[in-house]
Formats: structure tokens, C-alpha cells, sequence
């Protein structure tokens, strides 16, 4: 059984396999474009080309492109491909909506090789047909409000083209095979030929971006682009350079709980993406106050579903805080990382990364910024809250509402609001929407919210990579996870606490009688968790995990059992709970012992079965006790 790719929590680790012979020679050493839609070709072909040649060349690659899209191809390509031969560069290749496997498209890219370095040369070209941009009345830092209509006064959020440019950059050092390590220097341009006063881009807010003020061409500065390009590059040709990036690899982990020793000893970890770049800016703005006598106390709280990037952020700025004031040495610094609770996870971590993170209650005075992961599940939050800032100037929350499972939790981003309010901590709160998972996962996620939540009845048009499979039999499911398993696949059987756990590995506490036979697991063990996280025994697969042991977790593929516990009642269009079979006692306790009604218990079995379903990356396989909850969830989730 080969050993799996580890990455703890809920991020990516995507292997993505650039084909050679996908690549077909064209007209002296030129490349067709190949199934990852983007589109090769050299210089002096495509000054051949008209903009619509070139744009129809792209449409067949990428399938049906907006119109807005279709005309950018149009007008600003061409105007791209006139600079770089006016600088003397038609031996050159570029590559036109260059696909990576953090789910963006880079405009274009320039392969050779650099004048004065002679070393392989990558340059990411950001194109832009703005004309302006609209005042940052929001006061962002990393993004760009654009006038999409003014006579419908639309607007649109993006970010900001530098930015754009520097996370490409970024993500190709850290993730591409042939470009770490320094073996291909990567260098970043933007383009927009219709924006006539770029300062806008680089004053107020953009401050940050200024001193990359020169790598930015706006209208009429066409020919300096082409001096600055003939400066940068050799006119030789290098087939070779272009051979090596579009084979290369990649491995993208978007920063693991293993990387937390990293981070606290200041080693660069993770590219940030999207909605992520905004809250990462905001968080290391205010650590950079933090040894400033008028910063006082702040509590920043970062919500967000399964596979937005919580935790990514929160390391973040682990990293960013070790970076300014200096390492925090196995987790006992200035800057700490922390759990409410979670013996499997804590277990996990320590295992992964040889740094143990601190539970909230055994927090050491004198602490500038504590990052608490898993936020959600804080118990007596007044309490924990009064205490933790009592001991640390700067809180990071990093929660999740619907990951709630049991009703003494309090981490809402409602009762942290309230809480910061009460005792006047200034707060900060972002909610992060882009699943960056696997690529992103899509609408995954919030498709399975219609389907618990919001009570979806009609298919739903689901877009996400992320494989979904019903099997009418647990033997042959079974079967398919070991065979998943034994190709080297990081897989986890996962079911709902509903049948007693004899903390013993050797009693098959999981019966369920199949056609084909008896169904017999046992729990996961409680003493060896890290070991059996791994997998890297074949007896691990068939030790079942539970919903105490998936929070936090990620793996390749999972098989859930639904049962009984959660049934999709037609007539009445709900949901139906049924606890009558649950075996977790201090669940069952609890709900005895407070006033909750049966929505509150009804939200967090249906919280449960969210988390379940959300530990992969690449395949769900589900088997379901009652029939008619399988027809409603698979007519409409589409699978």
C-alpha cells in the first residue's frame, strides 16, 4: 500500500501532469494548443493572425467563453503580440489562457530566455481592456471595483492586476516542478492598453503596489513595454523552455498543518488566492501594529465553509507575525497556534508537523497573537474569550456555524460579535466564499447546503470536479475503497455515532447485513490516532471514523454510511431525526439537559452529516440505509 499525500486540513493536494505529447509541432517549431485549453504559438505566427483568427483559436479550446471574454481575445491579444515584436521577439512562444490548477486562467505567458541571465525565462502578462476604475470607497487593498454598465449601475469587484500577477508568480515558485527551485526565473508585466491615468492603480489604498508601479503599461506606453521586453529577453529561440514549463508538474499544498513548524520558524507557506488575499492583508496590516502602545486588544474573526481557506489565512498569518518580530519556536513564543478541543486532530497536528497546538485553556500569558483554528467548537465562549484576551493582545477566530455539532458549542460568529461588543474589543469579521479545495470544489459545498438547509427539492446543476457515486452495497464499496487504497490513495471510511464504540479495534461494533453478506467494521482507535490518520496499514481502511474524528480532516476519497438518523421525508418536503438509535451518550445528554428545541438538535444532525460529506478532495462514495432519502439527495445533487 503506497503512501498517501498528506495534507491535514480541509486544502488541496493536487497533482497536475503536463503532457508533452499533447503538444504538436506547427509551422516551424510553433505548438498547437493542447486539452488544458490553453493555446501555444509563436510570435511570428500569431502576427499573422487577425484578432478574430486568434480569439476562434481560443474559443475551440476553451469551450463557450463570455462575450466580454471572446472580445478581450479580440482587441487585446493582438495589441500584445505588436509589443512583443516590436521588441524584436517573434522567435518567441507564448502561451495564451494558461490553465493552473488553482482554478484560474494566466492571460498570457512569454517563454525564452533572459538577455543577461541566460537563464530560462518566464514572464506572466496580465491584459486589461479597462478604461478606469472606480473610487475605493471600501477602502480595499487587493481589489478593484469596475464599472461593468453605468446606465444599470453594475459594478464588479477584481483584483487588483499586480496582485493577479503576483500570486501566478508566487503559486509557479512554490507548486511547478520545473520552475522551483529556481530553475526558470519568473518575472510579471500588466498590460492595459485602454487605461489612460494608471496612477489610479498605484495611489490610496494601492500604495502597497507602487513600487511595481513600472511593470504596469497603460495606454500610449505601448513602445516602452516593447523597450522594457527587448531589455528582458534574448531573441533566441529556447523550444526547450517551453518544453520543460508545459511538462512540468505540479504539486499543489496549499500549506498543511504539517507546514505549522514552518511557519513559526518564518519559512514561506502558502499562495494566497481570491477572496483570501483581501482578509490575508487586512490580518497583516494589524500585526503590524501590534507592539504599538494604542492597539490595545482586537479580535478578527474569519468565517468561511469547508474549503474556503480558513486555515491557509490563520497560518498565514502565523508566518507573517514570525516574519516581523521573530520565530515562535515549537509553538511557545509570542505568536501561538490553538484548538478549543480535539484529541484526534491535536494528535494529527503533532504527528504531521512535531509541534503540539496549545487547547485554548492551557494558553500562557504575555502572548501577542493567538490563531485558533476550529472555532466554532469553543465551549462557554464568554469564559474562554475573557480568559484568552486576558493572556493575548490580538485573537484570530477561524470558525464555521455550520460545523457546530453539539449544542454546549458557542463559536458563532454571532455570540464572537456579541462578545466583542460586550466587553468593547474593536473586531474585525470576513467570510470567505471561494473553495479553493481541489482546484476549488466548485458548487459543491453550497449545493449541499440547498440540499440539507434550504430544503432543495429540484436538481440542482452541480459544477465541481469533486466525483459523487451511490452504491446499493457496503461489501462492494468496500472493495472499491481498498482498491483506492492500495493504489496509494489517502482513504476513510466515515459513518454517524449510532452504534456503540467498545474502544476496542478488535470488535466489529459496525454490523450491517448486506446481500452479499455481513457488513462488519470497527471504530477507529482512540490511542493511535495519528497512525491510523495516515493509513499506511491496510487494517486502517476498515477501522471506521465518526464525526469527533473528521473535523479538521481531509483525505483522497471517503465512504459515508447514511443512516437512519437523517431520513428526507417526501410528504412533508423536510427533513426527519430520529436519535432513538444514536450510541453517542454525551450528545443524548446534553440534550436532556438543556431547552433546545428539536430545530437546534435537527441543525446540528444535519451540521454532522455536512462535515462528513466534506472530508475529500476527489471522490464521495455514499451508501444509504433508507431508500428514499437516496432517491431525493441523488435526483438533486445530479449523481
Amino acid at each position: 500500500m503506497g503512501a498517501p499525500n498528506i495534507n491535514v486540513f480541509k486544502e488541496t493536494v493536487l497533482c497536475y501532469n503536463g503532457t508533452s505529447d499533447l503538444m504538436k509541432s506547427r509551422k516551424a517549431g510553433g505548438f498547437m494548443g493542447n486539452r488544458s485549453g490553453h493555446y501555444v504559438e509563436m510570435i511570428r505566427t500569431l502576427r499573422q493572425m487577425s484578432g478574430t483568427e486568434i480569439a476562434e483559436q481560443l474559443k475551440a479550446l476553451q469551450g463557450n467563453p463570455s462575450e466580454s471574454e471572446y472580445r478581450s481575445w479580440v482587441h487585446s491579444v493582438p495589441v500584445l503580440v505588436d509589443v512583443i515584436h516590436r521588441a524584436g521577439l517573434d522567435n518567441l512562444t507564448l502561451i495564451l489562457e494558461y490553465q493552473t490548477p488553482i482554478g484560474s486562467r494566466i492571460d498570457a505567458v512569454l517563454l525564452g530566455q533572459g538577455k543577461k541571465t541566460e537563464k530560462p525565462l518566464v514572464l506572466i502578462i496580465e491584459l486589461k481592456q479597462w478604461s478606469a476604475i472606480e473610487e475605493n470607497t471600501a477602502g480595499w487593498e487587493s481589489t478593484v471595483s469596475i464599472c461593468l454598465s453605468r446606465t444599470e449601475h453594475r459594478f464588479e469587484d477584481r483584483i487588483h492586476p499586480v496582485q493577479q500577477t503576483l500570486t501566478y508568480a508566487k503559486h509557479l515558485r512554490m507548486n511547478h516542478s520545473n520552475v522551483a527551485d529556481g530553475q526558470m526565473e519568473v518575472r510579471c508585466r500588466q498590460l492595459l492598453h485602454n487605461f489612460v491615468d494608471k496612477d489610479q492603480l498605484f495611489q490610496g489604498s494601492y500604495r502597497a503596489y507602487a513600487a511595481l508601479r513600472r511593470e504596469t503599461y497603460g495606454k500610449g506606453e505601448e513602445a516602452q513595454m516593447a523597450a522594457d521586453l527587448n531589455a528582458l529577453f534574448s531573441p533566441t529561440p529556447r523550444p526547450d523552455v517551453v518544453e520543460r514549463f508545459l511538462s512540468g508538474s505540479y504539486v499543489l499544498g496549499q500549506v498543511g498543518f504539517q507546514n505549522l513548524g514552518d511557519v513559526l520558524s518564518k519559512k514561506e507557506n502558502a499562495v494566497m488566492l481570491d477572496d483570501q488575499i483581501e482578509v490575508n492583508r487586512k490580518v497583516c496590516s494589524l500585526i503590524d501594529q501590534l507592539h504599538s502602545p494604542q492597539f490595545g486588544k482586537h479580535l478578527f474573526v474569519i468565517s468561511g465553509p469547508p474549503g474556503t481557506g480558513k486555515t491557509v489565512v490563520g497560518l498565514h498569518a502565523i508566518y507573517a507575525y514570525c516574519r516581523k518580530y521573530g520565530p515562535s519556536a515549537r509553538n511557545r513564543g509570542g505568536c501561538i497556534f490553538a484548538l478549543p478541543r480535539s484529541r484526534t486532530l491535536a494528535q494529527v497536528i503533532t504527528g504531521a508537523s512535531g509541534v503540539a497546538p496549545a487547547y485554548l485553556d492551557a494558553v500562557q500569558p504575555g502572548r501577542d497573537l493567538v490563531v485558533v483554528d476550529e472555532a466554532h467548537r469553543i465551549e462557554q465562549l464568554d469564559t474562554a474569550m475573557t480568559d484568552l484576551f486576558r493572556k493575548a493582545n490580538m485573537v484570530v477566530v477561524l470558525q464555521d456555524d455550520r460545523q457546530r455539532i453539539r449544542l454546549t458549542e458557542e463559536g458563532t460568529l454571532e455570540n464572537f460579535r456579541q462578545f466583542a461588543a460586550r466587553y468593547g474589543i474593536p473586531c474585525t469579521i470576513y467570510s470567505l466564499a471561494s473553495q479553493k479545495r481541489a482546484g476549488y470544489l466548485g458548487s459543491y459545498v453550497s449545493d449541499l447546503d440547498r440540499l440539507l438547509y434550504g430544503r432543495q427539492v429540484q436538481p440542482l446543476r452541480r459544477e465541481s470536479a469533486l466525483e459523487l457515486r451511490c452504491w446499493d452495497d457496503l461489501n462492494e464499496l468496500d472493495k472499491h475503497l481498498h482498491r483506492l487504497a492500495s493504489g496509494g490513495r489517502h482513504v476513510k471510511w466515515y459513518a454517524p455515532f449510532c452504534w456503540p464504540w467498545s474502544r476496542s479495534v478488535r470488535s466489529m461494533d459496525i454490523v450491517i447485513p448486506q446481500a452479499s453478506g455481513v457488513f462488519q467494521k470497527a471504530w477507529n482507535p482512540t490511542g493511535e490516532q495519528y497512525s491510523w490518520f495516515l493509513g499506511e496499514r491496510p487494517e486502517d481502511l476498515d477501522r471506521v471514523g465518526c464525526i469527533y474524528t473528521a473535523q479538521g480532516l481531509e483525505f483522497d476519497d471517503i465512504g459515508v454510511i447514511w443512516w437512519n438518523d437523517l431520513r428526507w421525508d417526501r410528504e412533508a418536503q423536510d427533513w426527519r431525526v430520529d436519535l432513538s438509535g444514536s450510541c453517542d451518550s454525551q450528545f443524548m445528554l446534553s440534550i436532556r439537559n438543556s431547552r433546545a428545541g428539536r430545530q437546534a438538535v435537527a441543525e446540528l444532525v444535519l451540521n454532522t452529516y455536512r462535515v462528513l460529506l466534506t472530508r475529500a478532495k476527489d471522490s464521495v462514495h455514499i451508501w444509504f440505509q433508507d431508500r428514499g432519502t437516496q432517491e431525493h439527495v441523488r435526483k438533486v445533487l445530479g449523481f
